[in-house]
Formats: C-alpha cells, sequence, structure tokens
C-alpha cells in the first residue's frame, strides 16, 4: 500500500512550505526578539541556513535507502527490534509535536477570534478535520496543499504591501547591540522551531515522492522560501510594532495583520488574514499526524493505517489539553526544555543514524565483493 504512494516535487514543495511556517508563523517573531530585540531578523537569516544544512544531512540519510521511509530506515540500519524501538519513541515524540500544534490552535483561536469558545471544542473540531484528512491519504492531503497554496499567498502579499507605509527603519537601531550570547540561542530557537522537525518528511521523502531528479531540489527550495517568509514577516513585526512590543505580544504576527488599513469602512481584515495560519497549522498538525499513525502501523506491521487514526486522535487531543497547563509553562518549556529536546530529535538521532548506515552499507558492499 505505501509503496504505490507518489508526490509530484511541486506537491511536496508546498508541503515543505507550509512545515516550515505552520506554528512557527506564531511563535518565532516573541521568542526571538525576546533574546535578539531589534537584531532577530540576523539570527533567523542564520538560523535559515542552518536548515539547510541539516535538509542535506536529512536528504543524505534518506539516499541510503531511497525507497524506504524512515521507519524502515531505522529497521535496515538499527536492526529489527532496535529499530523498532527507536521508530517506537519517533512515533511517540511526532503525536506529542501534534498535541503541541493542537494546543497552539486552541490557544490563537479562543484568545484572538472565537474567544467565546471551549478549547476543547476547538480541539476536537480542528483533530477532526485533521483525521479525515489523514484517512484520505498523503496524495490528498498535498494536493488540497497544491490548490490552496495561493490562498495563502495572496493574503500574506496583502499583508506585507498593505502594512508597508507604517514601517518605521529606525526600530532596527543600534545594530550589533546584543552580543554573541543571544544571537546563538536565537538561533537555535529558530532552527528548533522550523527545521530540526524536518526529519518528520522522511516519512514522506524521498519514498513517497516521484521525480527523483527534482525531489531533493524540492526540499531545499522549500525550506527557503519557507524560512524567507518566515524573516519577512519577523522584520515586519520589528519594523512596525518596534522590538517591545513584538516581545510581549502572544501573537505578533496577527497583531500586524490588525494593523493593516483598508479605507474606513473595511474593518476586522485581520480575520480574513487569519487563514494562512489555519492553512500553515493545518497541514503541519496533519503531517504530524500522518507521520504519527502510518509510522505505528508500519511498526506493527499493519497493512492500513486507517485503524489507527480515530484512537490516536482522541489520544493527540487529550494530550494537547495537558501539554501545556499554562501559558507560562508553555513559555518555560520552549525556553528550557524544547531546544535541547529538538536537537536530540532532529540533529543527534539522525546523525547517529546516516554513520551507522554509511558503515552498514560499506560494509555490505565489501561483503558482496
Amino acid at each position: 500500500m505505501y509503496s504505490q504512494i507518489k508526490l509530484s516535487a511541486a506537491q511536496f514543495r508546498i508541503l515543505v512550505i507550509f512545515y516550515s511556517l505552520g506554528d512557527t508563523i506564531l511563535v518565532v517573531p516573541g521568542s526571538l526578539t525576546a533574546d535578539s530585540k531589534q537584531e532577530a531578523w540576523i539570527p533567523a537569516i542564520l538560523g535559515v541556513g542552518v536548515g539547510v544544512f541539516l535538509v542535506w544531512m536529512y536528504i543524505k540519510l534518506s539516499s541510503l535507502y531511497p525507497n524506504k521511509t524512515l521507519v524502515e530506515l531505522n529497521e535496515a540500519i538499527l536492526g529489527k527490534w532496535l529499530g523498532k524501538f527507536v521508530s517506537l519513541l519517533f512515533v511517540a515524540s511526532t503525536l506529542l509535536f501534534c498535541s503541541q500544534v493542537l494546543f497552539y490552535v486552541g490557544s490563537f483561536l479562543t484568545t484572538r477570534i472565537i474567544i467565546q469558545t471551549p478549547m476543547l471544542a476547538v480541539h476536537i473540531l480542528f483533530m477532526g478535520i485533521v483525521i479525515v484528512g489523514v484517512r484520505l491519504g498523503i496524495e490528498t492531503i498535498a494536493r488540497c496543499a497544491e490548490i490552496l497554496f495561493p490562498w495563502f499567498v495572496i493574503p500574506f502579499l496583502i499583508l506585507v504591501f498593505s502594512i508597508f507605509p507604517q514601517i518605521h527603519y529606525e526600530n532596527l537601531q543600534p545594530l550589533l547591540e546584543v552580543g554573541v550570547k543571544p544571537i546563538i540561542r536565537s538561533i537555535l530557537v529558530f532552527t528548533s522551531i522550523t527545521s530540526l522537525t524536518f526529519i518528520v518528511l522522511l516519512t514522506v521523502f524521498p519514498a513517497h515522492v516521484g521525480e527523483p531528479d527534482q525531489r531533493n531540489r524540492a526540499f531545499f527550495t522549500g525550506s527557503l522560501i519557507g524560512g524567507g517568509i518566515m524573516i519577512i514577516i519577523l522584520l515586519l513585526g520589528i519594523l512596525v510594532l518596534g522590538n517591545t512590543y513584538t516581545r510581549i505580544a502572544l501573537y505578533p504576527s496577527y497583531e500586524l495583520a490588525r494593523r493593516i488599513e483598508v479605507a474606513d469602512f473595511l474593518k476586522n481584515i485581520e480575520v480574513i488574514m487569519a487563514i494562512m495560519w489555519f492553512l500553515s497549522l493545518y497541514f503541519k498538525t496533519s503531517l504530524y499526524y500522518y507521520a504519527t499513525v502510518s509510522g505505528l502501523a508500519q511498526i506493527l506491521e499493519l497493512k492500513n493505517y486507517r485503524i489507527l487514526t480515530l484512537p490516536l486522535g482522541i489520544i493527540a487531543v487529550t494530550f494537547s489539553l495537558i501539554v501545556y497547563p499554562s501559558i507560562p509553562y508553555e513559555q518555560t518549556w520552549d525556553r528550557d526544555t524544547w531546544i535541547p529536546y529538538s536537537l536530540l530529535f532532529g540533529l543527534f538521532y539522525p546523525l547517529g543514524l546516516l554513520i551507522v548506515g554509511k558503515i552498514r552499507v560499506k560494509h555490505s558492499a565489501s561483503l558482496s565483493k
């Protein structure tokens, strides 16, 4: 069943763009300005560069066994039982990440748009839509992303051009004030939220992406475009809102949209602009959830993952209510725990797998001679 799935390189590129933005578009502006203040755009640019290196590493890892997903790769490199154990830890992590993004969805909507609505109702409704998409398959999710991508691009362009007259270039000054340590920490923050979770995409890439000559380039360009959009939103936040307000605002990118003024009669345009956030959050949650259910199905050697979508969906909703008991707890987790956890998940684990895999492939080649 899994081997028959094929996405085009263009569809995969769009998925990478949505995935790299995801909750990043809500979280990163405040997180980076907290450390690097008006210079937050510098670690963002450097973070995109680090992301390109990580994509290169993931491509190298996946090229060892290009017809295998990450779960199958674990078993091929580490052996059946150790591979299954590592895959189980991976699936548990993706379920946790899915719950985290679900929390951001509920928090964002219930504090900014539908204030009277219980968070549980938002989580159930949103997760229900995610489950429907995942049950229909990754091909359907990719086609939807391709069709809906203009609905992301158009509001983004409206945001940029509408907010441009409110830019204050003096908000970028003074330059080179904060020092090296905050910049390095901000690079880690940016990379941990954007690129270090790209390893999740190896549940789709390259085994289920066609056009072998273009798919690697699609991975690179998708990460660069997503990173570029994030840098633009971060810069606009600093230039329009100032680094102090960007730092203290819960969702600075949404506050940007509230500053849009289109004549006197057109009000609350930020609700229309929120389409951008809904789309990026939906596709990131869907990819996390697809990695969870398809990964667990492969560990359990099930022919069809769809039987797992409902029970794991209930678990994801339950986790989303307890993963962050409060906003201060969420901020402490993001600051103190998330960075080392993401480094283990997105750097040391794939790097170790790549080294062991290279040794195993070389050993197999020498034996065949």
